[in-house]
C-alpha cells in the first residue's frame, strides 16, 4: 500500500488534521487515521498496513 496516501481516495495523509490521528495505546507504534473520505487507516510505525473500504 502507498504509505503517504489514503488507499481509498488517494488523499495525502500529511494533509490530514492532527485530530484525525488516534493512537492505538500509549507508547504504541500503531495508530489510526480517519481520512476525509471516511475511511479508517491503520498504520504501524508510520507505514499503512490496512484500511476500511478499499478501492
Amino acid at each position: 500500500m502507498e504509505e503517504n496516501r489514503c488507499p481509498r481516495c488517494g488523499w495525502p495523509l500529511a494533509d490530514l488534521p492532527a485530530s484525525a490521528v488516534v493512537p492505538a495505546s500509549a507508547g504504541s507504534r500503531a495508530d489510526y487515521l480517519r481520512c476525509v473520505c471516511g475511511a479508517w487507516i491503520a498504520r504501524l510505525g508510520g507505514v499503512v498496513v490496512g484500511s476500511t473500504r478499499p478501492r
